[in-house]
């Protein structure tokens, strides 16, 4: 067999298994999408139901129903975290890029911010749950998104970090002897540059503050206070399993993630790649 027709083939096997991978994850999708839209009785009875209602949509987000506050919550709690983690981790992985910290610091800092991630968020919980009462933010929006940040703060530190590490040093000190301070340089100069970086950072930190569910379950009272991933686990009450609203519930959920995924898809690649090949 010639080399050009081993390399088709070898394409065609790409494609299929890319394709049955593409099903594998759309199929699940539709099928949720498919029950948001199936009254309960329909769900339970053997085969196939083509009428379609709203009435799950409408049983949830019923005005006796806490999950549209929850689901605003989820939102305020996302947009709370982005702006905290861009904020706090673009200055940090700058000061840790530019400001002549000594190696012993850098490399005390990126061990700190490696081990972090790697410890189970359950064993925190006890300690964390101290200390937001003791901070009066126990059970409200402020305190989770403060979990939050803490939490996704390491990967935005280090990857700013990587990105101010590929701006070239020549604008800054240009931007220095001219007379401009820190600060200006850091936002007139240096940030717009690590631009990609801090999309990709903010992506990044949306999908995991929209999909947090263990700080959301153990740091707040349920109903109201929660996030809307609480909201959904309640949807499983010990004799009973409300398909129809919790699959409209997760179609609502999973909605903003994979209109983020689409379109940002570039972003996120580029962000998290770009810092493997140097300028």
């Amino acid at each position: 067999m010639s080399a050009p027709a081993v390399r088709r083939r070898v394409h065609w096997v790409n494609e299929i298994i890319l394709g049955l991978a593409i099903l594998a994850v759309l199929l699940p999708i539709a099928w949720m999408v498919w029950l948001a839209f199936q009254s309960g009785k329909a769900i339970v009875s053997p085969g196939w139901n083509a009428s379609l209602t709203t009435g799950n949509f409408t049983q949830l987000f019923a005005s006796s129903q806490p999950y549209a506050t929850q689901f605003v919550n989820s939102v305020e709690i996302v947009i709370g975290t982005v702006i905290l983690v861009l904020l706090v981790g673009g200055m940090a992985g700058y000061s840790l890029s530019r400001l002549n910290w000594s190696r012993r610091t850098t490399i005390i800092l990126l061990a700190i911010t490696a081990i972090l991630p790697i410890i189970p968020p359950m064993a925190l919980v006890p300690g964390l749950y101290t200390t937001l009462n003791n901070l009066g933010v126990l059970g409200t929006i402020p305190g989770l998104i403060l979990l939050d940040t803490v939490f996704n703060l390491p990967f935005a530190t280090i990857l700013m970090k990587v990105y101010f590490d590929r701006v070239p040093a020549d604008l800054r000190e240009a931007a220095l002897i001219d007379g401009a301070r820190e600060w200006r340089v850091f936002t007139r100069v240096m940030l717009p540059l690590a631009a990609p970086g801090a999309a990709a950072v903010a992506i990044f930190t949306a999908i995991m503050a929209w999909n947090e569910f263990l700080f959301g379950l153990t740091m707040t009272s349920g109903g109201t206070t929660s996030p809307i991933t609480v909201g959904i686990a309640s949807l499983v009450q010990p004799y009973e399993v409300d398909w129809g609203p919790m699959a409209a519930a997760g179609t609502i959920t999973a909605l903003p993630i994979i209109i983020i995924a689409i379109f940002a898809s570039r972003k996120i690649v580029s962000g998290l790649t770009a810092g493997a090949v140097k300028g």
